[in-house]
C-alpha cells in the first residue's frame, strides 16, 4: 500500500474510531493505539483559528470518551489526495457530523508521513479544519 492509500485509510479509520470513542463504545485501551497516529510534533489549526499541539489533541480526545449520545455520527468525504515530495501526502476531506440532531461540516487538509508504528502506517503531521456550510 502506498503513502496516499495509507493516508486515506487513516482519515477514514480514525474518524470511525472517533465515533466509537466519543459515544463510549470503544474500550479505554483503544485510545493508546489511536494516539500513535499523531506525530509528536503534530499541529492542528482548529476551525476558529486556534492552534494546538499533539499533546493537546490527545488530551482533548481522552477527555471526550462517552461525551456524545448514541446518535452521534461522522461522515467523511474524501476530496483529494496527493504526494508532497517523496515523504509526505496531503489529504483534503470534508467531515460531516450530527450531534444531537444538529449538523455541522468542516473541510480539512491533513499532511501525513509514514510511520510503521502507527495504526495505519502513517502519522498526522498537520491538520487544518475550516467550517463549511452543511449540504
Amino acid at each position: 500500500m502506498d503513502l496516499i492509500e495509507k493516508a486515506r485509510a487513516e482519515v477514514v479509520n480514525r474518524h470511525t474510531f472517533f465515533v466509537e470513542w466519543f459515544t463510549g463504545r470503544a474500550p479505554e485501551a483503544e485510545m493508546e493505539v489511536s494516539a500513535r497516529a499523531f506525530a509528536d510534533d503534530m499541529r492542528m489549526v482548529e476551525p476558529d483559528g486556534s492552534m494546538i499541539d499533539a499533546e493537546q489533541v490527545k488530551t482533548m480526545l481522552r477527555g471526550a470518551r462517552g461525551k456524545r449520545s448514541d446518535g452521534f455520527e461522522i461522515r467523511v468525504d474524501l476530496i483529494e489526495a496527493r504526494m508532497l515530495g517523496e515523504a509526505a501526502a496531503l489529504v483534503v476531506y470534508d467531515e460531516h457530523q450530527v450531534i444531537d440532531g444538529a449538523k455541522t461540516a468542516r473541510r480539512s487538509s491533513a499532511i501525513f508521513s509514514e510511520d510503521k508504528d502507527a495504526p495505519e502506517g502513517v502519522v498526522w503531521r498537520h491538520l487544518q479544519e475550516t467550517w463549511i456550510t452543511e449540504d
